[in-house]
């Protein structure tokens, strides 16, 4: 894929609230807020108790 085809996900999902599952340590983590920002390795989650910097390659889903 093209670097111009890459997209990032904080421009696709920016406006609302979203739920990521990811995996850390053989375990399967939620984490609920806004997308602020995101790289080519890492996804900036912001909610309630904080930010979470989760690594794409560890993400299971992404439901808005």
């Amino acid at each position: 894929m093209e670097e111009n085809d890459m997209k990032q996900l904080s421009s696709f999902l920016k406006d609302g609230e979203v739920k990521v599952v990811w995996r850390e340590e053989e375990r399967t983590k939620v984490g609920r807020g806004k997308i602020s920002h995101d790289d080519a390795n890492f996804v900036y989650l912001t909610g309630e108790k904080g930010t979470v910097i989760v690594n794409k390659k560890d993400i299971i889903a992404i439901k808005q």
